[in-house]
Formats: C-alpha cells, sequence, structure tokens
C-alpha cells in the first residue's frame, strides 16, 4: 500500500499529524474515511473534556475553525465565558480601561514605573476582584510596598546619585524582582482577561 499518497489525502481532510495518520492508516486498512472519522471523534471527545462544552457544539465550532484544534477550544472557551457572564462588583468599564493603561505603563516603560500609576490602587482593587487574577493583586501591592519603602523620603531634589542607589537597590530586592518578572510575564494574560470583562460590560450597556 502506498501510505504516502494515502497519507497526503487523508490530511487534505484533517491537519492530522503524520506519525498519528499513518498510525491510522495501518490500523484501518488505509480506509482514509474512517481515520478521518475516527481523528474527528476524538477530537471532539478532546474539546469537549478541555471545554466542558456540549457534543453539538464542540462539533460547530470545530468545522466552523476548519478543523484546527486549539482555536477551536480558545473560540468555545470564549464562547461559554460570555454565556455565563455575571458582572463581578468593583469591576467597571472605567476600572478595566485604568487597568489597560497600567498594563500599557508595564509594556513601554517598566514595571518600576508602573507602580508610580495615580490609579494603582483601582487597578489592585479590579485585579483583586477577578478569581483568575487575585494573585496578580497581591503580588502587585507587594510590589507597591517594597518601592515605596526603599523610596521612602525620596524627591526629585536630591541628587542623582542617589535616585540611582535607590533604584539599585530596588533592582537587588529579591522579593521585587519576583514581582517584577511575575507581572512582565503575564501581561498576555492579563489583558486577555480584562478584554473578556470590557466585552462583556460593554454589550449589557
Amino acid at each position: 500500500m502506498d501510505y504516502k499518497i494515502k497519507v497526503k489525502a487523508l490530511r487534505e481532510i484533517m491537519p492530522i499529524p503524520m506519525a498519528e495518520a499513518i498510525k491510522l492508516l495501518k490500523e484501518n486498512n488505509g480506509d482514509i474515511k474512517v481515520c478521518a472519522d475516527i481523528f474527528k471523534s476524538k477530537s471532539i471527545e478532546h474539546i469537549c473534556k478541555e471545554t466542558g462544552c456540549s457534543k453539538e457544539m464542540a462539533v460547530q465550532f470545530y468545522e466552523k475553525e476548519k478543523f484546527d484544534l486549539n482555536r477551536t477550544i480558545s473560540f468555545i472557551k470564549e464562547e461559554l465565558f460570555d454565556q455565563n457572564y455575571k458582572p463581578i462588583n468593583n469591576i467597571t468599564l472605567d476600572n478595566l480601561n485604568k487597568t489597560r493603561l497600567w498594563i500599557a505603563i508595564v509594556q513601554e516603560k517598566d514595571f518600576a514605573t508602573s507602580l508610580d500609576y495615580n490609579e494603582l490602587s483601582s487597578v489592585i482593587q479590579t485585579l483583586a476582584a477577578i478569581p483568575s487574577l487575585q494573585g496578580m493583586a497581591l503580588t502587585l501591592k507587594q510590589a507597591k510596598k517594597i518601592k515605596d519603602s526603599i523610596f521612602k523620603g525620596y524627591s526629585d531634589d536630591l541628587s542623582i546619585d542617589e535616585f540611582v542607589r535607590r533604584n539599585v537597590q530596588l533592582d537587588d530586592n529579591p522579593d521585587f524582582q519576583k514581582a517584577y518578572q511575575r507581572i512582565s510575564l503575564s501581561t498576555t494574560i492579563v489583558i486577555d482577561e480584562i478584554n473578556r470583562h470590557r466585552r462583556n460590560l460593554q454589550t449589557s450597556l
């Protein structure tokens, strides 16, 4: 049996990994349709397990996304989030927008500078109100406390050497560095979560 031609034909129908395509063809006497159906059923089962959606919903989105498994799971999770969305106390469009501005400062400048954002308390309150971001709120609060302690008594009329000395002290603080790394690596997660809430609050207006 010429598996090369069969594999190519099967993968034109479904995006099956090469090794799995060959395995399926060998197990099913080269029947392309049977292999495609088996892979599709297996994928649908995985989608349902990952998202908690119904089989019907999994099939609908899987076909709509041209059998792209990751995109299907992502879109279904978003759809279910929207369907089951319930407003959370202290989560307002205004506070969500302030949080997006804070993220922009982190990305465009740096984390230490973002701690001087005049709406930081609203940002911390917003993150703390969203279950998946509560840990981020605690990290941000701790980092703010560390910077305030190091820069206590500092003013712009002090020498540049004093400014550098305090910043070096901040950079050398292990707890601050942990907070910096966690926040910097999680900006995309925060943005996605903030956008989910903004989307639903805007829809409800």
